[in-house]
C-alpha cells in the first residue's frame, strides 16, 4: 500500500474551484474511491486548503494516479507525492 500527499492550489470561478472534475476523476479511476469519497478529498484540499493522505491500493496505482494529474487542465496548480 502506498499513500498519495495532495495539495490543490484554488481557482475559484464564482463558489465553485475549476478544474476539479478532472481530478475527481482520476481519483476514482486510479484509486478505485467513490465519487463522494474522492469530492471529499478535493474539496478539503480547495476550500480548506489542507494537505491530505489519500491511500492508494498499490504503488503502482499511485504513480498512475500522479501520471493522470500531469495531464489534466489544474496540472500547474496539482501538487502531488507518493509517502512511503
Amino acid at each position: 500500500m502506498a499513500t498519495v500527499a495532495l495539495t490543490i492550489e484554488p481557482e475559484f470561478c464564482g463558489p465553485v474551484s475549476m478544474g476539479t472534475v478532472a481530478v475527481i476523476r482520476a481519483l476514482t479511476a486510479h484509486l478505485g474511491l467513490s465519487v463522494g469519497e474522492a469530492e471529499a478529498f478535493v474539496d478539503r484540499c480547495v476550500t480548506a486548503g489542507e494537505r491530505v493522505a489519500i491511500p492508494a491500493p498499490t504503488r503502482l496505482a499511485a504513480e498512475a494516479l500522479l501520471s493522470a494529474f500531469q495531464r489534466v487542465p489544474a496540472a500547474p496548480r496539482i501538487h502531488a507525492v507518493i509517502l512511503d
